[in-house]
C-alpha cells in the first residue's frame, strides 16, 4: 500500500436507515464502504462470519468480500455510510453501488471490482474507534460536504477522508501498536484472550460483544477448531489454576476466591466442588506438595 497515492473518491455519502424488518441478501461491492452505526442493531455476515452490530460500531466493507445484512429484534438500523475508492482512477466514475453476489455479475461488472489496497493491513470488519468523538465528527463532516456540494467540495472531502484514514491506520497500523498476525482469526483471538484473562469473569455475552461475534456461531466454531466447548475450556483453565495454587502455595481460600473474582468464598467453594468433586480444603489436604 502506497499512502502517497491516496486520493479518495466518494460516490455515496449519506444518512440512511434500514427499516425493520429488513434484509439485504448476499452481495459483493466494487468499492469500499464505511458504516458508522448511529442507532439500532443488525446482524451482518461478512465472509461467512456473523457480527452483531450496535450503536457506535464501525463496519468496514472491502471490495470483493461477500456480505449480507439481516434485521434482529425488529430493530431499525440507522447507518450513515460512505462508499468510496481510496484513489481516483479511470473506473471510479463508472462504478456504482452493487447489490449482486459475484456469481450473478456480468463480465463488465467483474472488471469494476477494485484491488483491496488494505489487504496487507489488519483492519477488523467491525470495530470501535479508539477516539469515537473525533471519528464521528469527521465522518459526519464528510457526509455534509458531499451532500451540500459547495465550491471545491471534492477537495474538502478528500482532506477529511484522509483524516478518517489517519484515524483508522493509527489505530490498526501504527508502529506504536502491536502488529497482529495477518492470518487473524476471531476464534483464535478469543482463545488467546481467555488464556490471558481466565482469572477474570468471562461470559459468552461479554465475548460476543468484545469480539463482535454471534455467540452461537462462536460456540460452534470454537468447538470445530479445538474440539471442546468454549466455556468448558475457560472453566477448566480456572480449575487448573486453583488446583495448582492449592497444591503449591499457602494462599488462603479467601484470597484465592478474590484472585478469581468470585463474589464470595461460598461461591468459590461451590464452584470447585461441583467440577472437582471435593472441597478446596480437602483437595489441598490430600495434594499439597511439601
Amino acid at each position: 500500500m502506497n499512502k502517497k497515492e491516496f486520493s479518495p473518491y466518494i460516490r455515496v455519502a449519506m444518512f440512511s436507515t434500514l427499516i425493520a424488518p429488513f434484509k439485504i441478501e448476499k452481495r459483493v461491492i466494487f468499492d469500499y464502504e464505511l458504516i458508522l452505526v448511529s442507532d439500532g442493531k443488525c446482524k451482518i455476515t461478512i465472509d461467512d462470519t456473523e457480527y452483531l452490530c450496535k450503536k457506535n460500531d464501525v463496519v468496514f466493507l472491502r471490495p470483493d468480500i461477500p456480505h449480507k445484512f439481516e434485521c434482529i429484534d425488529n430493530c431499525d438500523f440507522v447507518q450513515p455510510h460512505i462508499h468510496f475508492d481510496v484513489s481516483y482512477n479511470k473506473k471510479s466514475e463508472k462504478r456504482f453501488v452493487s447489490f449482486k453476489p459475484k456469481e450473478a455479475m456480468s463480465d463488465y461488472e467483474l472488471t469494476l471490482i477494485q484491488e483491496d489496497v488494505f489487504k496487507d493491513i489488519y483492519i477488523p470488519y467491525v470495530f470501535s474507534p479508539s477516539d469515537m468523538e473525533k471519528f464521528q465528527k469527521i465522518f459526519f463532516e464528510i457526509i455534509e460536504l458531499f451532500q451540500k456540494k459547495a465550491y471545491n467540495y471534492e477537495l474538502l472531502y478528500k482532506s477529511k477522508m484522509l483524516e478518517l484514514f489517519d484515524c483508522i491506520l493509527t489505530q490498526f497500523d501504527s508502529d506504536k501498536t502491536i502488529k497482529i498476525d495477518m492470518t487473524y482469526n476471531p476464534v483464535i483471538a478469543v482463545k488467546n484472550y481467555i488464556d490471558s484473562n481466565y482469572l477474570s469473569v468471562i461470559t459468552l455475552d461479554s465475548l460476543s460483544k468484545q469480539f463482535y461475534f454471534n455467540k452461537y456461531t462462536l460456540i460452534r466454531k470454537f468447538k470445530a477448531m479445538y474440539n471442546q466447548n468454549l466455556m468448558s475450556y475457560y472453566r477448566n483453565k480456572r480449575i487448573e489454576y486453583i488446583k495448582n495454587m492449592l497444591r503449591t502455595t499457602n494462599l488462603s481460600i479467601t484470597v484465592l476466591s478474590e484472585k478469581l473474582n468470585f463474589s464470595d468464598i461460598y461461591s468459590f467453594s461451590r464452584f470447585f466442588k461441583t467440577y472437582v468433586g471435593c472441597s478446596p480444603t480437602f483437595y489441598r489436604k490430600n495434594h499439597f506438595v511439601n
